[in-house]
């Protein structure tokens, strides 16, 4: 770190990130956003060998999710009711 400012060289011993003279920023950056930025190569969060990418009709998919959903609110409802 730098010890004066980089914009109008007055003194910044406490190594403030803004220069208390002249209100800029006191240091360069050590670190560019392209620093960070990877190109390909690397694993996925995702495994696409795991995904049916297949096509469903639109009906045909709100049946399926309605018959989901109802056997696991009745699953949820048998379990909070005690049955004599």
């Amino acid at each position: 770190m730098s010890k004066k400012c980089q914009h109008c060289n007055e003194p910044n011993p406490e190594g403030l990130f803004n220069c208390p003279s002249c209100g800029n920023k006191a240091n360069e950056s050590k670190w560019t956003t392209n620093t960070f930025i990877r190109e390909g190569g690397y694993a996925t969060a995702i495994r696409k060998d795991l995904i049916d990418f297949g096509t469903k009709d639109m009906n045909e998919h709100i049946k399926e999710t309605k018959k989901k959903n109802d056997v696991a609110r009745d699953k949820k409802i048998n379990s909070l009711i005690k049955w004599k």
